[in-house]
């Protein structure tokens, strides 16, 4: 009665697991007869999930039945949490039920605890695959090292920099852009089997072009790094990003940053009022928002909050973009 929770929002990750045990378990001749692909969000594709798994497999191997964006334990539904509770005992030894969802499942949840109660019985498994969050730079180099010594490579001084610039939070593009560089590494070396190594050099000669984003033109605006950060936003308009979007985006985040400045410097350290008034759900970006801010003034923060609300009128105006945003930021520096 294998049952497989299966969550996070590394879908790469979680795509290539499911792959990984279907290639394990389901006969490649009976492959089209065992395998079933449904989607959570349609009920009638959860009815006929359940009505699946309760199938032995046909012919050699395995059965499996991927329930995506599985709903059971992480939104309420007592009706799919009883007919689960009834049929999971008979679902044959070689039927395979894996459950996906980006979410992690609710623990508040009764079908959640039911669920809990079988892993601990050892009746079924939870795997996680979760990407560092993108304001979380020190996560994201952890999650970059781990990835690429699993590939038998090694970074050199300065490189982790260049990859997170290069491919952002985006594990797919990460795993493509490192097999390429082991590929050229492997050539360079005549020898698959050593331990490789990846210099800055390597990585501005194999990786595609950095890929900007707004955590890093926050990071820029924040040191008062002004002319980075018009790179930056110059680099994301003429890519397409839409001006307003932009601009929203660095106000929500600039207000976020100066309230939990304003706050520390008050002395506030209630971390649940601080996530309420800065609109924060994680309360452990408040220790790195902190961090960032630690050498940034309120008044430069106010200002710049200012200027980015002066830059949101005039981008209405139907004024030039990147002109708006130069105009509006160069004074700061």
């Amino acid at each position: 009665m294998p049952i497989h929770i299966i969550w996070g929002n590394d879908l790469n990750a979680c795509n290539n697991f499911i792959k990984k045990i279907i290639d394990e378990k389901v006969s490649k001749a009976w492959g089209e007869l065992n395998i079933s692909y449904l989607n959570g969000d349609d009920d009638n594709q959860i009815k006929q999930a359940f009505d699946e798994i309760l199938t032995p497999p046909l012919g050699n191997g395995s059965r499996v039945i991927v329930l995506k964006n599985n709903p059971i334990f992480t939104n309420k539904n007592d009706e799919i949490r009883i007919k689960f509770e009834k049929i999971y005992q008979n679902i044959p030894s070689k039927t395979y039920f894996l459950l996906q969802n980006t979410k992690k499942p609710d623990s508040r949840l009764k079908s959640t605890k039911f669920i809990q109660n079988l892993i601990n019985k050892d009746l079924a498994i939870e795997t996680s695959f979760s990407l560092p969050d993108i304001w979380d730079y020190e996560g994201q180099k952890r999650y970059l090292e781990i990835t690429a010594n699993s590939m038998n490579i090694s970074l050199g001084k300065g490189t982790a920099d260049l990859i997170i610039n290069s491919v952002g939070n985006d594990s797919f593009n990460l795993m493509s852009e490192l097999a390429k560089a082991k590929i050229y590494l492997s050539a360079s070396n005549n020898n698959e089997n050593k331990k490789l190594i990846l210099n800055s050099d390597d990585v501005k000669k194999i990786f595609n072009d950095h890929q900007a984003n707004i955590f890093k033109i926050i990071d820029h605006l924040l040191q008062n790094n002004i002319n980075e950060s018009l790179i930056e936003i110059h680099y994301l308009l003429k890519k397409g990003e839409p001006a307003l979007k932009l601009n929203a985006g660095l106000i929500s985040q600039i207000r976020m940053h100066t309230i939990v400045k304003l706050l520390y410097k008050s002395g506030e350290q209630d971390l649940a009022k601080i996530c309420k008034l800065a609109n924060i759900s994680n309360p452990k970006r408040i220790f790195f928002i902190r961090k960032k801010v630690n050498n940034t003034s309120s008044d430069f923060l106010i200002k710049l909050m200012s200027n980015l609300l002066d830059i949101e009128s005039s981008l209405k105006k139907g004024n030039n973009p990147i002109n708006v945003f130069t105009e509006n930021l160069v004074n700061l520096s």
